[in-house]
């Protein structure tokens, strides 16, 4: 994003999710999110035009996005609750954006440690709209400061605690160096954790992307100081994870979760969710 100016996607994304045909505990609690934070764009997001207006625009740039928006909050959201079955005391959330996910699980668990990393352009309506939640936020540009220090001077975090890492939309952003680093910080920062993330497969021609992804929106994104920068084919994960120390667990289509007998609208394909545990503790919690 440019310098000094919220992410435009993290917004996107939140607005997209409204669009989407699913209801969901993460469409309910964006909508209360954006009422406080856009109350503008949360009101035109009622009136049949302007939804109208937006489906058309998908349908010329991404068709099926905002589903897939949907979707993947859904996936996402499915492994957070099966970390808490099994243990897990503490989420983070990294470049959380307008995500709910941790106002979700604040809600319904109190007890539970939640904590949002996020850019400092970004955070400051976030964290007022969220006021009183329980929920830590921790300004910081992780692209230039490292994980495991910001986590570390947290009161609320537990280094030896059983943690969730949540990355969601946020590696393609990344190149893949990064990506690599971002990974062994995770593992540094909390050695008991699992990460539940996004990445992209590469498009025929090598480049990050949805598939059926136009010029243009490469164009957009690189205006917005928002390229797409690193994917990684599904078949090559198992091994990448391999080799920073992480067990794929999961690896999951956005469409997974729709019946292809009966679905009226396909979300956008390229994207996928997968679940990786630190390779030391997966017989422990898995």
């Amino acid at each position: 994003m440019k310098t000094g100016k919220p992410s435009n996607t993290a917004l996107i994304v939140a607005a997209g999710l409204q669009l989407a045909t699913p209801p969901s505990d993460a469409k309910h609690f964006g909508e209360r999110l954006l009422r406080r934070t856009h109350p503008r764009l949360s009101g035109l997001l009622h009136r049949p035009w302007f939804r109208r207006l937006c489906r058309l625009f998908e349908r010329l740039t991404l068709p099926g996005v905002f589903l897939h928006y949907a979707l993947r909050k859904q996936i996402l959201r499915q492994h957070a609750q099966a970390a808490l079955a099994a243990g897990c005391t503490q989420v983070v959330v990294l470049c959380a954006g307008f995500d709910t996910l941790c106002m979700e699980l604040k809600a319904a668990r109190p007890d539970l440690c939640c904590i949002e990393i996020d850019h400092p352009a970004t955070q400051p309506a976030k964290r007022k709209a969220a006021r009183g939640s329980g929920i830590g936020f921790v300004a910081a540009d992780l692209a230039q400061q490292e994980l495991a220090p910001l986590l570390k001077a947290h009161p609320g975090f537990r280094e030896g605690a059983f943690t969730l890492f949540v990355a969601e939309g946020l590696l393609m952003y990344m190149p893949l160096e990064a990506v690599r680093a971002l990974f062994a910080q995770l593992a540094a920062a909390a050695p008991h954790s699992q990460v539940a993330f996004t990445w992209f497969e590469p498009l025929a021609d090598g480049r990050p992307g949805f598939r059926r992804q136009g010029r243009l929106v490469d164009a957009w994104l690189r205006w917005r100081g928002e390229p797409f920068l690193s994917g990684m084919a599904g078949p090559k994960l198992a091994g990448f994870l391999s080799g920073l120390g992480f067990a794929l667990q999961r690896l999951d289509a956005s469409s997974s979760l729709l019946d292809t007998t009966c679905a009226a609208e396909r979300p956008i394909e390229g994207e996928y969710i997968a679940l990786a545990s630190r390779a030391a503790m997966q017989e422990r919690y898995v």
